[in-house]
């Protein structure tokens, strides 16, 4: 529970001075994530909501636009596409480093790029 109001704090207090000055973006809690509210969302999904809006802010404008663009091609997928997508990308996300080594070594072996 701590930790809750720790992030909540943090996130209040942070919220507004990470928005550029001349192209405002909407901080995570005020967005839908998964199309879920912020408060249904746990701490840790929380917590990786905000370090993506953060990593987001850094980066230069034009990679913004494309993530952005791929954001609206996936919310524009039927929606049992996008939970196959959700599912596939947990399953990597729960890879070991050998195991995505290998999985991006696949890829790339599909993809002819060695």
């Amino acid at each position: 529970m701590r930790r809750g109001a720790a992030i909540a704090v943090l996130l209040l207090a942070l919220g507004a001075p990470c928005a550029r000055a001349y192209e405002w973006r909407a901080p995570p809690w005020q967005l839908a994530q998964a199309g879920r509210p912020w408060q249904s969302l746990t701490p840790d999904e929380q917590w990786r909501a905000w370090e993506n809006y953060q990593r987001y802010q850094q980066l230069p404008e034009q990679r913004q636009r494309m993530l952005d663009k791929r954001y609206q091609q996936f919310r524009a997928m039927p929606p049992q596409e996008r939970q196959r997508l959700r599912q596939n990308w947990d399953a990597y996300r729960g890879f070991n480093p050998g195991q995505r080594r290998e999985f991006i070594d696949k890829y790339h072996r599909w993809k002819g790029h060695k």
